[in-house]
């Protein structure tokens, strides 16, 4: 399988992985995938083998096809159908590759799906689509995400460290995000955690860069019972997740691990459409403003995004008390 896309894509492959793992069970299942975001497949029992892909520059893309035409696969799914991964594809030496008929590239496949077709619906449901091509039936929804043994023990480590009990219950903030227009503001979420109905639970914030370190500090200097993630990997930190119980995030690939491990949810959603990106669960709640058609510029660069701005932190509290109250479940819609 063919998929070089940020965390939330990879992770929104993992159904389409699943059925074929259940469809092959001895199958010996690879997937090509940027470094960045390999991490989402580890310990993901439907994967044999993750293809790191590491590097833009003409020499190493040279050497990464030969070394996957060195595999001699059987059979190829491209679900990005970019000129580069098409050209995987083929140099994968696979006799039956199925992938979307995007523009002159699609002659590179044997087996062509409609993109129009597949596109009705949310990226997990556009993934699924290939399933056609094969045949083959689909038997499971569900997003897969592993915590093995050793991240789980490090979690709890942690989590006593952090003074957390396994009886009160606490929030995952995920305030995160790879542009700003896609972030609730820095003071709703001071506003959120001060919120008086929430004196009883605790809050864990998540944080990636220096910058979003900063804003996490910021958060935790707004109420007592804040505590700051302590840093680590992405995995550490899906680990710490998985013992919360319930989240709020922006749109960001923390965000939708949550929902992965199941989480009730309340995920920020302005610029990008929830129809297609947004939480992959039943158990999730997307706040938006009431006319963001009409107000959302869509723009990613923008400088005064209102579409997450005028989304008030009262509304936002009162989304995480329906959250808790659903509890936690299977990620499956």
């Amino acid at each position: 399988m063919i998929r070089m896309s940020g965390i939330g894509d990879v992770l929104w492959s993992t159904p389409l992985l699943a059925n074929l793992r259940l469809s092959y069970p001895e199958a010996h299942i690879a997937y090509v995938v940027r470094t960045a975001s390999a991490f989402v497949l580890e310990h993901n029992p439907d994967v044999d083998e993750i293809i790191r892909f590491e590097d833009e520059s003409i020499r190493y893309q040279l050497g990464f096809l030969r070394r996957l035409r060195r595999k001699r696969f059987d059979l190829s799914i491209d679900l990005i159908c970019s000129p580069a991964t098409a050209i995987q594809s083929v140099a994968s030496g696979a006799r039956i590759r199925i992938g979307y008929d995007f523009r002159l590239r699609e002659r590179l496949y044997t087996h062509r799906l409609s993109a129009r077709e597949a596109n009705h619906g949310h990226e997990v449901e556009f993934n699924l689509f290939a399933l056609r091509a094969l045949e083959l039936p689909e038997r499971t929804r569900s997003l897969v995400w592993h915590v093995s043994d050793d991240e789980r023990a490090r979690a709890e480590e942690q989590w006593k460290a952090l003074g957390f009990d396994n009886e009160t219950p606490v929030v995952a903030l995920i305030p995160t995000g790879g542009f700003p227009s896609k972030k609730w503001p820095l003071a709703h979420w001071q506003a959120l955690v001060a919120d008086p109905r929430f004196d009883s639970a605790r809050f864990l914030v998540f944080w990636g860069s220096d910058a979003e370190r900063r804003d996490a500090e910021a958060i935790a200097a707004a109420a007592p019972h804040v505590r700051l993630e302590p840093g680590g990997t992405l995995r550490d930190s899906a680990a710490l997740l998985d013992r919360c119980a319930a989240a709020v995030g922006n749109d960001s690939g923390p965000a939708h691990i949550a929902t992965a491990l199941g989480l009730p949810a309340v995920m920020f959603y302005g610029p990008t459409n929830p129809e297609s990106q947004g939480p992959w669960s039943d158990r999730a709640e997307v706040l938006r403003i009431p006319d963001v058609e009409t107000r959302c510029c869509r723009r990613l660069d923008c400088p005064d995004p209102v579409c997450m701005t005028d989304i008030p932190p009262a509304r936002t509290a009162e989304a995480l008390e329906r959250a808790l109250q659903r509890g936690r479940g299977e990620a499956a819609r």
